[in-house]
C-alpha cells in the first residue's frame, strides 16, 4: 500500500493491490456507507471513492442525478482507492437467464409503442424514448462478483458500481457519455440507433433517428455558445459489448458551469425525445415506470475536469432480485415487435452478467 502525494491533501489516493481493493469495499459495503467504484472506457486503472458519511465535502466528487435531472445525490471522495487492474474472470459464453413476467412485459411495452406511433402521427412529436424493466430472481451472488464480470466483458463502455443508502446497489457499462468539460471547452456526443455486432447496414429509421439527436444536441448548444463554436462530426458505428450504435461527437466553447450545461443537455433525445418537452410530457403521463437512476446521469466533478455519462444499461439489486433497466427510441418508422427485440438484446448486455454469476 502507497499514498500518492499528487493529489490535494484531502485527496490522498491509497493504491492497493487487487485483494485489498477489493475487500476494502466490501467492508465499506459490510457498514452501508456510500461508495463507487468506476473504470472509464478502454482504460485499466479502477478507482474508487469510499464516503465516510460525514458533513465534510470533497473537491472531487461523483455525482448521481435521477432521470429528474433536478434530483441528485453526491459520494464523496473522503478516500480514493486506485488500482491497476487486469479481469480474473473468463469471459466464457453465458447461459440466457429467465426474466420474470415477460409475457406481461412484452404486451405492456408493445402497447405502449402503439400509443406513442399515434401520438407521432397525431402531434408534433417526432421521437419518444420508452423504457421498461425486466426482473430477475436469482441474483444471489456479491454485488462485487458481478461487477468483477462487468468489467470482464465490456472494456469499451464507463463501468460503475455503487451504493448510496438512498437508493441502494446499482451497476451499469453504459456507451453513452453526457459530457466532458474542462475549462469552458466542452464534448459530447449524439448515440442513437441499435443493431446487433456485425450487422451489414444501417437502416433509415436508425440514421433518421441519429439525425434528430444530433439537431436536438446542436440546437440546445446554440443557447450557450455561438454557432461557429460548435463542431460535429460525421457520424461513426461503435461497439457496445454485443450491440452496435451510432455516435456522432459534438465540442463547443461555453460560458457556463458544468453541472449547467449536463442539466441544458439532459435528458438528451437518446433517453427523452424531441421535441424534447412534448415526449417528456408524453413519458410522464404514459410510461408509467419509475425510472430512478435509469437514464440520468453520473461521473466525477472536479475543478480539473467533469466527466458525466448516461445511466444506460444498468440495473439495480436488492436482496436476491435484479430490475434491469431498458428503453428504446420510437419514431413514426418504428415497428412495436422490433423494438421489443431491440429491448431485449439491450437487456441481456446485464443479462449476461447476472447469467455468468449463477
Amino acid at each position: 500500500m502507497l499514498l500518492d502525494d499528487t493529489y490535494p491533501p484531502d485527496q490522498k489516493v491509497t493504491v492497493l493491490t487487487s485483494k485489498s481493493f477489493f475487500e476494502e469495499i466490501d467492508q465499506h459495503y459490510h457498514n452501508k456507507l456510500p461508495f463507487v467504484v468506476f473504470r472509464y472506457p478502454n482504460q485499466s486503472k479502477l478507482t474508487a471513492f469510499l464516503d465516510l458519511g460525514t458533513s465534510k465535502k470533497s473537491n472531487e466528487k461523483f455525482i448521481v442525478s435521477h432521470f429528474d435531472s433536478s434530483m441528485y445525490f453526491s459520494i464523496h471522495s473522503h478516500k480514493i482507492l486506485d488500482l491497476d487492474y487486469n479481469s480474473e474472470i473468463a469471459t466464457s459464453k453465458a447461459e440466457e437467464i429467465e426474466w420474470l413476467d415477460l409475457e406481461n412485459k412484452h404486451k405492456e411495452h408493445t402497447d405502449l409503442i402503439r400509443k406513442a406511433l399515434s401520438s407521432i402521427l397525431e402531434s408534433p412529436l417526432k421521437k419518444v424514448v420508452l423504457a421498461t424493466s425486466l426482473q430477475y430472481n436469482g441474483a444471489v451472488n456479491s454485488p462485487l462478483s458481478y461487477f468483477k464480470r462487468i468489467l470482464a466483458q465490456y472494456t469499451n463502455t464507463f463501468n460503475y458500481l455503487l451504493f448510496h443508502p438512498d437508493c441502494g446497489v446499482w451497476m451499469g457499462a453504459t456507451p453513452e457519455r453526457l459530457i466532458t468539460m474542462s475549462g469552458h471547452r466542452l464534448q459530447t456526443m449524439a448515440l442513437a440507433g441499435t443493431r446487433p455486432y456485425g450487422s451489414n447496414e444501417w437502416g433509415n429509421k436508425e440514421k433518421e433517428e441519429q439525425e434528430f439527436v444530433v439537431r436536438e444536441i446542436v440546437n440546445t448548444l446554440k443557447q450557450y455558445a455561438p454557432s461557429e463554436l460548435i463542431k460535429y462530426s460525421n457520424a461513426e458505428t461503435v461497439r457496445a459489448g454485443q450491440l452496435e450504435h451510432l455516435r456522432t461527437t459534438i465540442k463547443a466553447e461555453l460560458s457556463i458551469l458544468p453541472i449547467d450545461a449536463a442539466q441544458a443537455l439532459h435528458p438528451t433525445p437518446a433517453v427523452g425525445g424531441v421535441p424534447k418537452q412534448i415526449a417528456l410530457d408524453f413519458i410522464r403521463s404514459q410510461e408509467q415506470l419509475d425510472r430512478s437512476l435509469y437514464s440520468g446521469f453520473l461521473g466525477v466533478v472536479s475543478p480539473q475536469q467533469t466527466s458525466l455519462y448516461v445511466n444506460l444499461r444498468c440495473m439495480s439489486i436488492q436482496d436476491d432480485m435484479a430490475t434491469v433497466y431498458v428503453g428504446g427510441g420510437i419514431t413514426e418508422k418504428s415497428d412495436p415487435q422490433d423494438e421489443w427485440q431491440e429491448v431485449l438484446q439491450k437487456a441481456n448486455t446485464m443479462g449476461r452478467i447476472l447469467a455468468s454469476g449463477q
